[in-house]
């Protein structure tokens, strides 16, 4: 709604901007009637002028600035004319001294389309962003350019703030029972409502249908949405999702020890360098065997390992070939550059398996074997696998997110109850010395002021969405074959359960893997691509998405200037149709594997 197509609704705007709330008093004759979505109405919410119904009492908004137009540029568009809030709601004391509070960003454009929209968070959050409504997938557009009102949080804490350096940092609000709470589902639900009830003062009126989209953590979050909270969101996106994120950390532990076992050489404190288990070289190779085994079965070689499924069958580095050599890629005799000695294909074996205990339980999913894990730009290596599992080869201290990053980190911190922090330069020893017998059952533990196990607030695993399919949700999953943070095998694990538990899954989730992909964006793959758009069109209109076309955000790693390819609702592939170019999606179909 544009502003000045709102007079008629300014005696209402009167009343709010004045506080009457339509009490006797008459202001008619001295405040001039200020149409609904307005500066005044907007910079009153601040001074507490333009009264908002704030569902929690403890709600503070710090800020609220009226914003003109602000013309696109090279790497971002237009934004329209808009409302800025910036508040926070529950400002406190934790247990551990240090000061919370749930921070929210809101924006509401003059000219609104009637749709709300959150976007997720990243890592383990506390950084409040800029709340223009990232779409991911590498879009330069935002829910703000489109029009929607968007909103941000900081999921309850702030890295800066509550940053311990005795308890490991940045991931210390995990000493807070409170914040893990808040980080885990709190933050969320008391933002979502805090935005709908401004967007309810500034227009006069709700929103018609609400939107979702995150990845990683924030794919965590839409997925969370669609369990714990059913009635927020109409349309939910959830990228890599993060949803059993505590699990991911005893994996971590794994991948470390596994690839440990082929490391050169000690860091400063003594752990083994898991960065020099493999060369970037020593990677490709890997990758070159696994295109060797996997490219051609779905149909086409083309540098993408396409029908996924297949390859896991397929692909054993211990009796896989060096297609460049036609030489097995397990040396034979001393290590060359040509082939891989049998400790680092015993270590990337062991690492892929996934994580069990002694009795042989599986402790998290597989990973799949994908090109995407050390791609080749020319010469330039991707690192988005590597950096997760590995850290950079010429470093000299473990720097793998896996080994000593935020991931093994917030584990300790956030996830085991009791909270174990340990000295910074001890986390990766502490993951070298990981017990999976003993340590694993910390996720589901309690202690003391810790009443939840981490599984419980932080998970988001159940398969009962009646409530979001009932009212007519809809959930777009997707996740990139060749991530190194989340097993995307454990999404489409979810996926499948969750359509044996609900039949006709379909008719409300879909999933999309994304081959060659890395951690929500990067790769070899095809990584660009627009979700917001088929959400809105499934929602609002009941036409559910068949595919969603992509392209490559970094051409190059298939030696084209361009690629486009369909991604297709699990468990299609996309299918060459036999003729047209093989880097132009309309060639393809989506079709059984």
């Amino acid at each position: 709604m544009k502003s000045d197509t709102l007079v008629s609704v300014g005696i209402l705007a009167t009343a709010l901007i004045s506080g009457s709330g339509g009490s006797d008093q008459d202001n008619s004759s001295n405040d001039p009637t200020v149409p609904l979505a307005s500066k005044e109405l907007c910079e009153g919410i601040a001074s507490g002028v333009t009264k908002v119904n704030w569902p929690n009492q403890n709600t503070i908004i710090k800020e609220s600035v009226w914003h003109v137009v602000a013309p696109a540029t090279a790497s971002s568009p237009e934004l329209p004319e808009h409302c800025e809030l910036t508040g926070s709601i529950n400002q406190r004391t934790g247990v551990d001294g240090y000061p919370y509070e749930i921070k929210l960003r809101l924006r509401m454009p003059a000219d609104w389309n009637g749709r709300f929209f959150m976007e997720g968070g990243g890592g383990t959050n506390g950084s409040l962003s800029a709340a223009l409504g990232s779409l991911g997938g590498g879009q330069t557009s935002n829910a703000l350019s489109r029009k929607f009102a968007t909103v941000s949080t900081d999921g309850g804490h702030d890295n800066a703030v509550n940053n311990n350096p005795a308890a490991l940092g940045s991931v210390s609000f995990g000493m807070d029972p409170q914040a893990r709470l808040d980080h885990g589902y709190n933050s969320y639900d008391q933002v979502t409502l805090a935005g709908k009830s401004a967007v309810n003062a500034f227009y006069g009126r709700g929103p018609d249908k609400s939107y979702f989209i995150g990845c990683s953590e924030g794919g965590r979050e839409g997925m969370m949405f669609s369990q714990r909270f059913p009635e927020h969101y109409d349309g939910i996106v959830a990228g890599a999702p993060g949803y059993q994120l505590p699990k991911a950390g005893i994996s971590g532990a794994w991948t470390t020890q596994s690839l440990a076992a082929a490391a050169v050489g000690v860091d400063p404190d003594g752990a083994p360098l898991v960065n020099k288990s493999f060369s970037d070289p020593d990677l490709h190779l890997l990758t070159k065997a696994i295109l060797g085994s996997c490219d051609a079965l779905d149909g086409l070689t083309d540098g993408i390992v396409g029908n996924y499924a297949a390859c896991q069958s397929v692909f054993d580095p211990s009796t896989a070939l060096n297609p460049e050599t036609g030489q097995p890629l397990l040396c034979t005799g001393a290590k060359t550059d040509d082939c891989l000695s049998v400790v680092q294909l015993d270590a990337i074996k062991r690492a892929m398996s996934g994580p069990v205990d002694t009795a042989s339980n599986p402790l998290y999913n597989k990973w799949p074997w994908d090109a995407g894990m050390s791609g080749l730009n020319g010469t330039t290596y991707f690192q988005g696998w590597r950096s997760w599992w590995l850290g950079s080869y010429g470093s000299s201290t473990n720097n793998a997110q896996r080994v000593n990053g935020s991931s093994a980190r917030s584990w300790l911190v956030d996830f085991a109850t009791p909270p174990e922090p340990v000295p910074l330069n001890q986390v990766a020893t502490r993951m070298m010395n990981f017990d999976f017998d003993v340590d694993p059952p910390k996720i589901f533990a309690t202690s003391g002021l810790f009443t939840q196990p981490s599984m419980q607030w932080h998970g988001a695993t159940s398969t009962d969405l009646n409530a979001f399919r009932s009212r007519g949700g809809k959930l777009m999953l997707y996740h990139g074959m060749a991530d190194g943070a989340f097993s995307a095998l454990d999404t489409v694990a979810y996926y499948e359960r969750l359509s044996t538990a609900m039949p006709g899954t379909t008719d409300f989730a879909r999933l999309f893997l994304v081959p060659g992909m890395g951690h929500c964006s990067g790769g070899p793959g095809t990584d660009r691509f627009d979700m917001l758009t088929p959400l809105v069109a499934w929602v609002e209109s009941g036409a559910a998405p068949t595919q969603v076309e992509a392209s490559s955000s970094t051409p190059g790693y298939f030696g084209v200037s361009a690629r486009s390819r369909p991604l297709c609702p699990h468990p299609q592939i996309a299918r060459y149709n036999g003729s047209g170019d093989i880097n132009d999606a309309a060639n393809f179909v989506c079709g059984n594997p």
